[in-house]
């Protein structure tokens, strides 16, 4: 079966992108308008380590908004030999789910919010927005040993 990520998900997560962006934008400015109006050398130190810190997050947040379905990953569980490949543009990632140390399964108001995959090798996974997500939920709750799933109501990304 194959899951791809909902367009609702994308939507929600390009406007919180969007509001990121805004806010870097006009600290940034600010930041700019620091150092045009410094006389001294010493003054230009946290300016200049501020827009080292705040602006590479705007081009990163405007390259996922501008890509949009593109920049998520699509699952493909394999239940027959256990198995579910993360493909993401030209990579794809295999991890054997008889592997899976830990599977917590994060609920918000009685809904499932994400999953999170914990590996033997140490490989975490976490996958969030996903449609017929309840489906890939049942999928993995039946390919994972009961001891190795925990069912989180208190909510933590």
């Amino acid at each position: 079966m194959e899951f791809h990520v909902s367009t609702e998900h994308v939507r929600r997560e390009s406007r919180k992108a969007i509001y990121l962006v805004l806010f870097l934008a006009v600290v940034s400015a600010g930041l700019v308008a620091k150092v045009l109006s410094t006389e001294k050398i010493g003054d230009l130190f946290f300016p200049i380590i501020g827009l080292l810190v705040f602006v590479p997050p705007i081009f990163g947040s405007y390259k996922r908004i501008r890509e949009g379905k593109a920049a998520y990953p699509i699952l493909e569980l394999d239940e027959s030999n256990g198995k579910i490949a993360v493909l993401h543009k030209d990579i794809k990632v295999i991890v054997d789910l008889s592997q899976i140390k830990n599977l917590r399964l994060q609920r918000k108001s009685g809904q499932l919010v994400s999953i999170l995959v914990k590996t033997s090798s140490g490989e975490n996974l976490r996958f969030d927005g996903y449609e017929n997500f309840d489906t890939l939920a049942s999928a993995l709750e039946r390919l994972t040993p009961k001891e190795s799933i925990i069912n989180a109501s208190f909510f933590h990304r």
